[in-house]
């Protein structure tokens, strides 16, 4: 029990030792930047309508879960980027702008899923679109992680939201 007590101690430590290099101002402005793509994404899909039409799997969500999920992890992953964009030291400006880049590419993606799926129907190019979204995610897991493993935290809690839309993507092909 003392061991666990020393461990979970020594990662409270670290993690506070991270938030005080951020710079607040990046956090705040990333999380605010991909909260806006997002919900311009949700905009351009038309809605949720399509979702309540279709057949789904027996795990999945209601269809107001999604925008409480999503707004969370906007908010996550935008802080995130925004705290590596803040990063100003410059022996760590090439895990920065790499993983910048894979996140800038990631968006991407995750911008057209929504219009994809929801607004056009097309289940399998969104399918691609989220497996492209997983893979990138891995990699900016690994450049954010060397800057600040809260960062690479964050977007593993990304992942594995992406893992489970993606059975939900399939089980749609799947279905219907």
């Amino acid at each position: 029990m003392a061991v666990i007590k020393k461990a979970k101690n020594r990662l409270l430590s670290a993690l506070r030792s991270e938030l005080c290099r951020m710079d607040l101002r990046f956090v705040v402005a990333g999380a605010v930047i991909i909260l806006v793509c997002g919900f311009l994404s949700a905009i351009a899909s038309g809605g949720m309508g399509l979702y309540r039409e279709l057949e789904l799997p027996t795990a999945a969500p209601p269809a107001i879960v999604f925008p409480i999920v999503w707004t969370f992890l906007y908010i996550i992953i935008g802080g995130s980027a925004g705290a590596i964009a803040g990063v100003r030291e410059r022996c760590l400006e090439s895990d920065k702008y790499k993983g910048l880049l894979f996140f800038v590419i990631m968006m991407v993606f995750n911008f057209v899923w929504s219009p994809l799926f929801f607004g056009a129907g097309a289940f399998v190019a969104a399918f691609a679109a989220i497996v492209m979204m997983i893979v990138l995610t891995f990699f900016i897991i690994v450049f954010f992680s060397r800057i600040f493993k809260i960062t690479a935290l964050a977007m593993g809690i990304y992942l594995v939201w992406l893992f489970y839309a993606a059975y939900l993507n399939l089980a749609v092909i799947i279905l219907n």
